[in-house]
This record gives structure tokens, sequence and C-alpha cells, in this order.
């Protein structure tokens, strides 16, 4: 603020009388008197008396403190009035008055910058303020500042306006700029994305944890005890007792204390992840899932020891031959000992463990390929010094700016999303969904972060860094996806446990009735433990959650992101698949295929009004007539009977989709004259035939989608724009077709026209003549007749998407906020429409998966406890069969990968990527 804008160190507002101007009211003080009678007076200052002297000085006190009362007056009203115009100020000019005392940086939008020239000299502008340090970039008109805290943004953007640059803050610098006005002052880091840096710190001590321990979920209780040494001194410990148990003429004298010695560290500390799961779930009042078998371990070696210490067991030279089904014990037969059904589950269990502990560990490795770490140094190429002159540095990615280029060698991964300006280059997109195959780009390519450079040098102009990057939308996506599959994992773990006090039950009354009906505890015994140990809930718990958590990560490498179980699901029930259109069976840029005019019409005036009407549509076809009309212009067609700018006001959109707004148009007077004048213009795609004669009927069925421009109630023309089918479209329509789904295509474009583009393509039914407002309700028509929909389009279509029982988002350049609606449960990366019946045969595929794994865990589980029951399971047998069962489960749903067909160029290994980005940072 200026010193004609407020006070001299906030004591006097402006238009206040100031300590230096004289008091209107009290006259001239003696301060102001003139020169010749201040003269006079210091004469006689100099002759006054001491009396005069001290009458002198106490008005003059007097005098200050009035100038002093009035100062502090004008000071309070001055502030009042600044307090009362903040409350009608925007946040911009609120933000423009902050001081401060240190540094500030925020980015400026810049407007009007027609040439690099005009970005040098916007650059030299702010360069020109004390203490502002600045980087302009021409495209896509940014300007990134660093500046003192007293100097406001407004000041920076006054002074670009002067020289006819317009700039305002970025979305991101008013929120920031915001959170400091509002919020009292704080110490913040001094690395730049310290939150950012923070996460990936916590994310990486999570997964080291995981790698080294394991997880410590409920299914796998007391994971972090399971460890390779336990396992393999429990086996080393286990393989005596098991072979003297088993082989009667090695069982020499004495040989049962030795395996009880091995056993009860075998059982009691081999075994102590399982006993520590049993007791925690006692405290909680819950099952473990692993509460049988411990249960079953500690019965065993309770028995044997009793039978050692107490009964003929612990006899010197005491031998004993298993007995495998328990309707052969005799009463009078010598006791059974169970050291080795102790030892053997035992064993099983911590091996069975061991193969299935790195499922979440293989899942943070998945997730790990997406992520750029913000601490990662990159090459970025930057103008220093008074001549601009551009040149390299390292810095972090969190620092990078959009605009900036960054340079990416061969072999490393490219860090942002942006476009290549310098270099062309093969790049293997797989992990952000760009296909199997590795893509050649060359400049005006677009590239996703988390891609891998391999072959050439590349330049690449940053779009978006950090969170706002497709590659961390994907990880978000995927993350909340997985987080939604634990917790329906942790509700089929839950289920499954209620299996275990059951278990126990029926194993203790299978005890009493076996004991009652043969007379003899060892064959009871024998056949509760084959009960126990047997029960499988495990497998039951991981029969649906590794087939989908499997099957979401393998989508993913082939671009397409599926939301939750509920996706899947529907996704392989499906029977009907409706595409919107336009993006959808279309690639490429769609372009103007013809004008033409009503009779003594203009089609150059047409072509340029109906570009004026859809000037502010980012529609596909609003853009190719915008782009048609600028050439026009450009190339000057229509003559001077054609305006070069014609203007338009308060356009509007209608329910049916119509452009309607006032446009100044060149119109014949009653006297011959032409004169410019506001009409009201309309640009519309017509659903029938009937508003249009038969020359502009004609026009409309020529092929491509017609639409009508008209004013002043009169149609003047039809422009018809095209474009082309995508090359995969035709065999994957045929695709859906061989699977049995029936194909359906929704469009705003006339029956004929939308039924010979859908026989062209071979799809069954059309919905034609459906304007955007009304496509929803179509979607709904389908699904009440009965049919299970899937609705395939952009964002353009999100409340069909919505409405549908599966929604895929198809949109190969998909950013952060495409990603976050939440319309859609199904995201194609590729947009590709063979990712359409991927998609569902990769739904039938894992629907198929979990549903065999439950019937096989209800199936192994209700054969299991039959079979115990009945005697003819021994225990030993019941506990290779319960981890062979849920061995079983996870070889099913780990073979997704080869059942679906996936290509033969396998995912870049996560030790690569590793080795690459070690390398980007000391490179």
């Amino acid at each position: 603020m200026s010193s004609s804008s407020r006070p001299r160190n906030c004591t006097a507002a402006p238009g206040e009388p100031s300590a230096s101007a004289p008091d209107a009211k009290r006259g001239p003080s003696p301060a102001s008197a003139a020169p010749a009678d201040a003269g006079v007076r210091a004469d006689s200052r100099s002759a006054a008396t001491p009396e005069q002297d001290r009458a002198r000085d106490l008005r003059e006190t007097d005098e200050r403190v009035t100038r002093a009362i009035d100062e502090a007056k004008a000071a309070a009203a001055w502030l009042h009035s600044s307090r009362r115009r903040d409350d009608d100020e925007s946040l911009h000019q609120r933000l423009a008055r902050r001081t401060g005392a240190g540094l500030t940086s925020y980015g400026l939008v810049l407007e009007g910058l027609d040439s690099a020239l005009a970005a040098d000299e916007a650059e030299r502008i702010l360069d020109g303020f004390p203490g502002v340090r600045a980087t302009v970039v021409y495209s896509p008109g940014r300007a990134w500042i660093t500046a003192p805290d007293d100097v406001a943004p407004d000041v920076l953007i006054a002074a670009l306006a002067e020289h006819g640059i317009g700039a305002y803050l970025t979305r991101n610098s008013l929120r920031r700029r915001a959170t400091r006005l509002d919020a009292a002052p704080r110490r913040r880091p001094a690395v730049p994305a310290a939150a950012q840096q923070m996460s990936e710190a916590r994310i990486r001590r999570r997964e080291a944890a995981l790698r080294a321990e394991g997880s410590n979920e409920v299914l796998f209780t007391a994971r972090a005890l399971v460890t390779r040494t336990r396992f393999i001194v429990s086996l080393l410990l286990s393989i005596p007792v098991l072979v003297l148990s088993l082989y009667v003429p090695w069982q020499f004298p004495g040989w049962q204390w030795m395996c009880l010695g091995l056993t009860t560290i075998v059982a009691l500390w081999g075994g102590w992840p399982f006993h520590r799961a049993m007791a925690a779930s006692m405290r909680r009042r819950m099952s473990a899932l692993d509460g049988a078998s411990a249960v079953a371990i500690l019965a065993g070696w309770v028995w044997s020891a009793g039978e050692i210490f107490l009964g003929e067991a612990g006899k010197i030279g005491f031998t004993t031959s298993p007995t495998w089904f328990a309707f052969n014990y005799e009463r009078g037969a010598p006791a059974e000992l169970f050291l080795d059904v102790a030892c053997g589950v035992t064993v099983l269990l911590l091996a069975g463990r061991l193969a299935t502990r790195y499922n979440r560990v293989r899942t943070g490795a998945a997730m790990n390929v997406l992520r750029i770490p913000a601490d990662r140094n990159v090459t970025v190429v930057r103008k220093a010094g008074k001549a601009a002159k551009p040149e390299k540095r390292r810095v972090p990615v969190a620092e990078l700016n959009i605009g900036e280029d960054v340079l990416v060698p061969p072999g490393q991964v490219i860090p942002v999303d942006g476009v290549v300006v310098g270099g062309a280059s093969r790049v293997d997109s797989r992990v952000v969904g760009g296909g199997s195959e590795p893509k050649d780009v060359k400049v005006n390519s677009r590239v996703w972060a988390g891609s891998m450079n391999l072959d050439q040098k590349l330049k690449v102009r940053v779009s978006r860094t950090g969170s706002k990057t497709r590659a961390a939308a994907i990880q978000k996506w995927l993350q909340t996806a997985i987080h939604e599959e634990d917790v329906a994992h942790q509700t089929a773990v839950r289920s499954a446990s209620v299996l275990v006090p059951w278990t126990m039950l029926l194993a203790l009354v299978a005890f009493g009735i076996w004991w009652l009906v043969s007379g003899g505890a060892g064959g009871a015994f024998a056949v509760a433990l084959a009960i126990l140990i047997g029960i499988a809930p495990v497998a039951l718990a991981m029969s649906t959650s590794t087939a989908l958590r499997i099957g979401i990560l393998y989508a993913a490498e082939r671009g397409l992101l599926i939301h939750d179980a509920e996706a899947f699901r529907s996704l392989a029930a499906a029977d009907s698949v409706m595409f919107n259109r336009v993006g959808t069976l279309t690639a490429g840029e769609m372009h103007v295929l013809q004008v033409q005019a009503a009779k003594g019409e203009n089609p150059e005036l047409i072509l340029r009004v109906a570009g004026a009407l859809m000037m502010e549509s980012d529609h596909p076809v609003s853009a190719a007539i915008v782009r048609a009309c600028r050439v026009s212009r450009d190339a000057g067609s229509g003559g001077g009977d054609v305006p070069h700018w014609i203007d338009v006001h308060h356009v509007e959109v209608d329910a049916d989709g119509a452009f309607i707004g006032q446009a100044e148009l060149p119109v014949s007077t009653s006297d011959g004259d032409v004169e410019m004048r506001f009409v009201e213009a309309s640009l519309w795609r017509p659903r029938d035939m009937s508003a249009l004669d038969e020359r502009m009927a004609v026009a409309a069925l020529g092929g491509g989608t017609p639409l009508v421009i008209s004013w002043r109630g009169k149609v003047r023309g039809v422009i018809t724009v095209g474009e082309d089918i995508k090359p995969d479209a035709v065999e994957a329509i045929d695709e859906l077709e061989d699977m049995g789904v029936d194909t359906i295509m929704i469009t705003r474009d006339t029956y004929p026209v939308a039924r010979r583009f859908a026989d062209r393509l071979g799809i069954s039914r059309v919905y034609a003549g459906i304007v955007p407002g009304r496509k929803a309700a179509a979607v709904r028509g389908v699904h009440a007749g009965g049919e299970t929909v899937v609705m395939v389009g952009g964002s353009d279509v999100a409340e069909c998407l919505r409405v549908a029982d599966v929604g895929v988002l198809m949109d190969a350049d998909a950013g952060v906020e495409d990603l976050e609606i939440e319309e859609s449960d199904v995201v194609s990366l590729r947009s590709a429409v063979r990712s359409v019946p991927e998609a569902i045969s990769l739904a039938r595929v894992v629907t198929r998966t979990m549903s065999a794994n439950i019937i096989s865990a209800w199936t192994y589980n209700i054969a299991v406890l039959a079979l115990s029951v009945a005697g003819v399971l021994h225990p030993l047998v019941a506990s290779v069969l319960m981890v062979v069962s849920g061995l079983w489960i996870e070889w099913r749903s780990r073979r997704l990968g080869r059942i679906m067909g996936r290509s033969g160029h396998p995912p870049r290994p996560g030790q690569s990527r590793r080795r690459a980005l070690r390398a980007a940072d000391h490179g």
C-alpha cells in the first residue's frame, strides 16, 4: 500500500490532518507562523523572562498533546473504515493486503502472452521488484514467483496489467494463502512437500515391517512369530519323533522320553504363535482361525505326557505301532502316543502359513511400482541469470513446477505427467494403463508418470506432478479397492471363525460317543484330534479374498481399474452393454465433413455462427466446429459478406442440448441496406426430420452427426461432423456378441444415422434421438426390463454411469478428477473398446474362481468332518489335508494370471525399477 492510501506509520488516515498540517479549527499554530514572524519571535525569545519560557513550553506541550489526540482519532477512524471495507473485499483482495516478514511462493496464470518474447518481458517486469524472483513459462502461461511477504500479489498483477498481460493467482496458490491468512503463524517444515515425504516414509517403514515380520491381521494372528527359524528348528526336531513313532523297529529303549522332550519344544515353542492367538481370542471372546489346531497340538502333547508319566508308556522298553483307524483300537491295546501328531501339525501349520505370508507384501510391492518418491532428484531445464540462459539443475520431484522441462534419460522412470517437447523414444507405460506393448513417442506425445523410458533421452514438459498425476490417482484407486476388499475379507474371517467353536463342540461330543461305544479312550481321542485338526477355516476365509485381490491387481496391470467385489459380480452377470457413441466407439478428433446451406444462405456465415455459439463447450463435436471455424476465418473465406468476428451473448444450453444465444449478424433492412443486429440464434441436433425441408433432411442423413443452425426462426443450414471408428471396435463388438452379451448404442443422432453407424460395427440395438438429459432414463429403462446393464462412456455421461449396474469410464486421458468420480465402478485407462469384453471375461473368471473356492472349502470341511467322525481319518493325515486345502485355494487363485490370458510380457520387476530410481537419484 502506497503512502497516499494509508497513514504514515499507521498514525494518520488518508485525507486527515497530519502531524505537520495546521489545525483548521484552531487556526495557525505557533510552529507554522510566517517566516518574518519567526524572526521576530526568535529575537524576542532571547529576551524572554523565565516565566515566559515556562508558559511557552506549556503551550507547546499542549499543542503536541492535542495533535497526538487528533492523530489517534484519525488512525482509529481509518482502521474502522478499513475493517468495514474488508467485509466487502474478495478473498483475493484480502490476500493481496497480507503482510509478513518472510518469503512466500505462489503461481500466476497469465493471459495475453502472444509469444515467447512477451513471456520474457513479463519475467523482466516481475524481476524488477526488489526481492522478487520469477520464472515465466510461455506455454501453458504460468509465472512461478518467490517474493517477500510484504509484496502483495496485486502489485505484481497491476504491473503486468499495465503492459497488457492479465494475471490471477492459481487455485492452489489461493488455497495455500487462505490457509496462511486464517491460521495462526506456525513453524513449517523447510523441506518441500514434507507431508508427502512423511507419508511415503511411513509407507516404506510399514512395508519393511511386513517383509520382516509379516502381516498381523486377524487371519494371520501372531504372524510376526511365524519365522523361518521357528519352522526349520521345529522341522529338525520333529523328524526323529515322526520316524520313531511310525517305524517300530527303530524304537530303542527310552525312545518315548526323548520324543517327549523334543515334542515339548516343538509343541510349546514352535506352536507358540497359534497358542498365543488362541489365548488372545479367548480374552476378546472371539475365535481364532487356528484355535482348533492349537487345542489339538496341546491336547496331543498333554495326552502323550500323561501316558508316559502316569501310564505304562513310560516304561523302558515300551514300543507302539500307529493305529490308522479309530475302530481298530482295542480295549487292552498298549497306550497310544500322539507325539507325532503334535509335531506334525505344528510343522505343517508353520509351513502353510509361511507359504501364504507374503500376500500383503507382494501387494505393497505392486503399489510401490506406481509411487514416485517426492525426494527423487531429476534434471530440469531452468532459465537463470539476467540473460535468462537455460541451464540444467538437479532438483527433487517435489520442487518441479508446471510448464518446466524435465530431462529423462533412457532406462529411467518418467516422474511427471506431461508432453514430449524434445526427442523420440519407446516408452513402456503398462503400469498406468498404456497397453501391453511399448509405444513410440515423439514431440507432442502425451506421457505419464510411472512410465519407463526405454531407448533415447526425452525432454518432457510438466503438466501434472505429485498427487495430481495419473499414477497417484491409480494408486489411490487401488488403495481404496484393496481397503474395501480388506473389509470384506475381515467379514469372511469372522464368518469362518464361527466354525471353530462348533468344531470343538463336535470333537467333544464325538469323543464321548466313541468312548462309550468302543470302550477305549485311545480311539475316541484319535477321532477328536482328527476333527480338531482336519477342519480348515483358513481355507474358507481365503476362498474369496485372495482371488479378489489378485483380480484387482491383474486388472490394473491391463489398464482396468475395478472397484470392488460387487463390481466383479455385476460385470460377470452382465447381459447388456450400452455404449455412448461419441468418444467411446470413435477415435481421433472429430472434423467437419460438410456444411450444407439453405437456399440463399452463406455456408461460411453458418459455420461462423455455429463456432461462436459453441466456443465455450469442450464437447468433441463443439471442438471440431470451432476448429473448422477458425481455419475458415484465418483463410478469409466468405469475403466481405461474412463478419470476421461474431459477438454472442447469453449463450445457454437447454434440456435438449441445444445452444441458444444472441448473435450479432448482418440483417437486411426494408430499405435494402445491411446492418448488424443481435438476433436469437440456435444450434441443435435433430431428433427427427419433421422440422427440416427436403434439402436439409437429405443433408442431415448424408452421414456423420448432423447439427442444424437457425436464427430468426428459420433453418439456415446443416453442419455434418464425423470421426473415425476405433480400430478395435468391430472386433470388440463381435467378441461381446460371442460371449452372449447384447450390445446397445445410445446417441443423440437420428435413427437412420445411428442405425447406419451401428451396422458398420455389428451392434444389435440402437437408442437414437436421446438427448443428454434423457440418457440416464434410457439406461434405467433397459435395467427395468430385467437386464444387467453395463454402461460405457466418458465423464460427460456420468449420470448414466451412476444408474447402470456397472459404470465403465473410458478415457485414455483420464486425470485425477475423472478417476475420483463416484459414478464409475470400472475405469478403462486404455480407452480401447476391447477393454470392455476383457473386463467382463476377467470378472467371470474371478467370480467363477471365488465360487469354486467356496464350494471346494465347504466340500472339504464337510468331508473331513464326516470321515473324522466315522473314525477313518488319522489325525496326522487330517493335518496334511488341512494344510493342502489352504494351499489349494491359494493356488487356484494365483493361476488367474494364466487363465485370463495375460500378455507374454511380464510386468517390470520391482527390483529393476528400484535400481532405475537409485540411478536417477545419483545421476
